[in-house]
């Protein structure tokens, strides 16, 4: 019996010695959490370079040391390049400053495209891990609606890759087929594809200063889309090969095509034919899920998880096209 009691005793001193550092943080008593500028309309609306001070109840238990053990959460994740400034018996401020992590953390709420404000969950704590566990939003960071160094450096680039693109295609390179002058649609479809998800990579990482994981949803459509060419090259390949066999390639080169002086979209809808529907659809499938690609990234600010359907609908009209890409051009 005796043995029993000292054992519980035991097992309850060494539990309430770890459980002593997490509750130093879980006793305070946050009196107050705003910004310390005078005339201040809404405390509780934070601007970059302001200080904002956590007052409290000082508790018993709590030892606060220097200013660098302490580190400002907000949402629940430490920010260490935010340590506080000063400390006082009850108080702790820190300062709130333009910085990529802080940029990074709330990328899905703040870009440069319109909107600079988000409500979030602000406490502090330390290196630990520990900190005040706060349920509700306390306060509006809003930051100034300007463009740094490197957002205008990533529009540059995304600017300066278009026009390469635009003059490369004028001079009749990426998009036309194997000895053709007329527009290859898989071809068309893989520049397309290429161009969307280069951009708005470039413009994540130019707004919010890191570089944004690759969805696996834009692995696939990258993949269909240069299976697809890779297909219909290796069909236009053995059409040529087929026609030089037969002795009908000088036949079919003297042969007017029907594509000659018709528009762009005319090109790539219709073979020597005219136009058929896979192509129609293929096109239409990719030009409309191309802009909701777009409009996830405005909107989410991350590349988009889209899905299985929409992966699957382009799967099918990718291979629809490719498989009857073998009968075009047979009367």
């Amino acid at each position: 019996m005796r043995l029993f009691i000292l054992g519980l005793f035991l097992l309850f001193s060494f539990t309430g010695q770890s459980q002593t550092p997490q509750s130093a943080f879980q006793h305070i008593n946050l009196k107050s959490v705003q910004v310390l500028e005078p005339g201040r309309g809404n405390p509780q609306e934070v601007f970059m370079d302001d200080l904002i001070e956590f007052r409290f109840e000082k508790p018993d238990s709590l030892a606060l040391r220097e200013p660098q053990e302490l580190f400002l959460y907000i949402n629940g994740y430490r920010m260490t390049s935010f340590p506080a400034k000063y400390v006082t018996n009850n108080s702790v401020v820190f300062q709130i400053y333009e910085a990529d992590t802080l940029r990074g953390l709330l990328s899905r709420e703040i870009n440069s495209w319109g909107v600079h404000e988000v409500k979030v969950r602000m406490s502090f704590g330390n290196s630990s891990g520990q900190h005040i566990h706060m349920d509700e939003a306390n306060i509006l960071i809003d930051f100034d609606p300007y463009f740094p160094v490197r957002s205008w450096v990533g529009r540059g680039i995304i600017l300066l890759i278009i026009f390469v693109f635009f003059s490369l295609v004028r001079k009749n390179y990426f998009l036309k087929g194997i000895n053709s002058t007329k527009y290859s649609l898989s071809r068309v479809q893989l520049a397309w594809w290429t161009m969307i998800v280069i951009c708005c990579y470039i413009a994540l990482w130019s707004d919010s200063g890191i570089l944004v994981p690759l969805s696996g949803d834009t692995l696939i459509l990258i993949g269909i889309s240069a299976g697809t060419a890779a297909a219909a090259q290796t069909i236009d390949i053995s059409k040529m090969r087929t026609l030089e066999q037969s002795g009908a390639t000088a036949q079919a080169q003297t042969k007017e095509p029907i594509h000659k002086n018709q528009t762009f979209l005319f090109q790539i809808l219709s073979d020597e034919n005219g136009i058929n529907i896979q192509r129609f659809q293929s096109v239409v499938f990719t030009f409309f899920i191309g802009i909701f690609f777009v409009f996830e990234v405005i909107t989410k600010f991350e590349m988009p998880d889209l899905d299985s359907g929409i992966l699957g609908l382009m799967g099918i009209s990718s291979a629809t096209y490719a498989g009857l890409k073998t009968n075009e051009g047979k009367t």
